[in-house]
């Protein structure tokens, strides 16, 4: 099978433990990339903190994409933008209520970042993470529409149960799922990974087997799922692994992406 697009994860698969991007999986991607492999990052961080990376990557051809948001956008390197579903505005009052009642920190998104109404030391951390700044406003319910929404906490517990309470609540309307352990992500029905991996591939008319994505998390599960060939970094939980029709031997922090461009792409040349 020559695959045709390589679609990546970010935390936790491309990147590093300490965020950085090692010299392995560079050359690889570029060595993929020179031979007309597609590369797509696909990441819940916004379109900003992708962009960082990418560069990083010294990849510049308008032929490849980024997902961003967990899947609600869709850029070319370029920035132009072919794919946009926020999520619906009736509903994303009720989402800050939510939030507000459980007592944990709400982060809702434009195309110009994260919008808070105080910085946390959890909003610290995920600063430090993604490598952007978050704006602070008076009241987040002066906004009537966001991408997406994030609640940030580091009790599990309390989030699944937020997570419990949103399905009952809007569950044919909306996509909820843990990107991190203590993130928890309320995305529009009509975006995820998946979704958005499936909406490129038409796109571009390339057929599903032509597809590897690799990933660790949850939120990867729908696009390790629709991929020809879904990938789990070893790290990758359980879950993940399960479900991925292979599992690298290398982990993040041992150039693993690599791994799975020598043996599933390079090799076919």
């Amino acid at each position: 099978m020559r695959y045709k697009m390589l679609v990546l994860d970010m935390d936790d698969t491309l990147l590093d433990d300490d965020l950085s991007i090692s010299t392995d999986n560079i050359k690889a991607i570029q060595e993929a990339n020179r031979k007309g492999t597609i590369i797509t990052i696909c990441s819940g961080r916004v379109s900003k903190s992708i962009i960082n990376v990418i560069n990083e990557l010294g990849i510049t051809n308008d032929n490849d994409y980024y997902i961003s948001y967990n899947g609600a956008v869709i850029n070319d390197f370029s920035g132009n933008n072919i794919f946009y579903e926020p999520l619906v505005q009736d509903i994303l009052p009720e989402l800050i209520d939510i939030g507000r009642e459980y007592g944990v920190d709400i982060q809702l998104y434009d195309k110009k970042g994260v919008i808070v109404e105080q910085v946390t030391s959890r909003i610290e951390t995920y600063q430090k993470l993604s490598n952007i700044s978050a704006y602070v406003v008076d009241d987040l319910k002066n906004y009537d529409k966001s991408i997406k929404v994030l609640y940030n906490y580091d009790d599990i517990k309390l989030l699944e149960k937020i997570q419990e309470h949103i399905i009952d609540l809007y569950n044919e309307k909306v996509n909820v799922f843990f990107s991190k352990p203590t993130y928890l992500e309320v995305l529009s029905k009509k975006a995820n990974k998946g979704v958005a991996l499936e909406y490129l591939a038409n796109y571009l008319h390339i057929d599903r087997e032509e597809i590897i994505a690799v990933g660790d998390s949850f939120n990867d599960k729908y696009m390790i799922k629709y991929a020809g060939m879904g990938v789990a970094i070893c790290n990758a939980r359980d879950e993940i692994k399960d479900m991925a029709n292979y599992v690298t031997k290398c982990n993040n922090n041992q150039s693993g992406v690599a791994e799975v461009i020598n043996k599933f792409i390079l090799n076919d040349f």
